[in-house]
């Protein structure tokens, strides 16, 4: 018996460039689309392989986000600058200089940094079991990080009880990414000791 199955990939947080033929060997018959679409305005899309794009016809499916005039204009430009300023790109670049340096640093601080993924400019940086600093508390070490980091200066935002998430622009410079691992330097040092 042959089975057959339609397999849609997600893409929320990319911009720029699908994250799936980075990370998958095969290419999805459907792909959703939303939220840096059409950079910070309502706006949700779906991509569709020729076998699949006569499923739904005119009036089969609506949607809250399909894209007024004005956010598809929005949209269109936000393509045309990302494309213009190879901002995939740049955040391919970044990314993997940021994941480097923080796999310095975790080479470093075995004690408070465990392991860096992500792809592009989406990291995840998680945090070694037990750290010492935070045993007085009994919120998770993410949010501990994330409050530190917040206080030097730096936005981040926590993902589980031991992972933040650096979520940078895609226009990010090295020198700001620089700046970021700075301060991403010095709260581990000081949680290290």
């Amino acid at each position: 018996m042959k089975y057959s199955a339609a397999i849609s990939a997600r893409e929320i947080f990319s911009a720029g460039k699908p994250s799936w033929p980075r990370i998958a060997d095969f290419a999805p018959d459907a792909c959703s689309m939303g939220k840096s679409l059409a950079a910070g305005l309502p706006m949700g899309a779906i991509w569709a392989s020729a076998p699949l794009q006569d499923l739904l016809g005119p009036g089969t499916h609506g949607t809250t986000f399909g894209g007024t005039p004005l956010v598809s204009a929005h949209a269109l430009k936000a393509i045309e600058i990302i494309e213009r300023d190879s901002l995939a790109q740049n955040a391919t670049e970044i990314g993997n200089y940021l994941a480097e340096q923080i796999g310095k640093l975790i080479a470093a601080h075995p004690n408070v940094l465990r392991e860096v993924r992500g792809l592009g400019l989406m990291i995840g940086v998680e945090l070694a079991e037990g750290i010492a600093a935070f045993a007085e508390s009994k919120r998770p070490a993410s949010v501990q990080i994330v409050e530190r980091l917040h206080a030097a200066g730096l936005l981040t935002i926590p993902a589980g009880a031991r992972v933040f998430r650096l979520l940078p622009p895609l226009n990010i410079s090295k020198a700001d990414a620089d700046e970021g691992l700075a301060i991403i330097e010095s709260v581990i040092k000081e949680i290290a000791q």
